[in-house]
């Protein structure tokens, strides 16, 4: 096997798993070995198997440790990453997450509501209601209709599934303990994940540099976001 002599860069999708929304980077893939974790579409994942995944990806990429990119829901697959194989976390990038998700009356209410989702794609006359919650007013519609085109066929169950971790999830005893450099990025508009969390993770892990950005959730595809840079 030839391996890239660029470093590895794992990419840890949020709720939707898909791996595919990245498409507005483009720099990544011009600055490093990318490698996008789409996540099994199933009921049966945990954290842990999740960052197994991705502890995969990295040893099969052949470069050595990587750095490892994760937003929303993704964050805590990589701080599991982190815990259970230091080794292989060089840098963790964490785009709007959490180690603890702050609303829990939110976040219960919604994972009660889940186990009563279908195992059917999310329907599309409902995309006007979520973008509310993931983009900003300057995201046009192509750019919104290009973004739900690559994760609308995820079974509404599973991320059902996927919010009920999401709940259960508490790894803020254990932040002191990962010791990889961290860069947190924490949007000051996001209306599913508050930038209190990301204050946190910066907070009580000794090697993070907290960046504030203006923008919403789906900061990935937004145009001021650069992560190469």
């Amino acid at each position: 096997m030839v391996h890239s002599k660029r470093q590895t860069l794992v990419y840890l999708p949020g709720l939707d798993g898909t791996g595919r929304l990245l498409h507005r980077q483009p720099r990544l893939f011009d600055c490093f070995d990318v490698h996008s974790v789409a996540y099994p579409q199933d009921q049966t994942s945990t954290y842990q198997s999740l960052a197994a995944c991705a502890a995969g990806e990295i040893e099969r990429a052949g470069n050595g440790p990587g750095i490892v990119l994760a937003e929303s829901f993704g964050g805590g697959v990589a701080l599991t990453l982190a815990l259970r194989r230091p080794d292989l976390v060089d840098k963790l990038v964490l785009i709007n997450t959490f180690a603890f998700y702050p609303r829990r009356a939110i976040i219960h209410l919604a994972a009660d509501l889940s186990a009563f989702l279908p195992a059917m794609p999310t329907p599309a006359w409902t995309r006007g209601l979520r973008g509310v919650f993931f983009f900003m007013q300057e995201i046009t519609e192509t750019e919104r209709n290009e973004w739900w085109s690559r994760v609308d066929d995820v079974p509404m169950s599973v991320l059902g599934h996927r919010v009920r971790m999401m709940r259960d999830l508490d790894l803020r005893s254990r932040l002191a303990d990962i010791q990889t450099p961290t860069i947190v990025m924490a949007a000051a508009n996001d209306r599913l994940v508050p930038s209190s969390a990301g204050f946190l993770l910066a907070r009580r892990m000794p090697n993070a540099q907290l960046i504030q950005m203006p923008v919403n959730h789906a900061a990935l595809i937004h145009p001021r976001v650069d992560v190469a840079t």
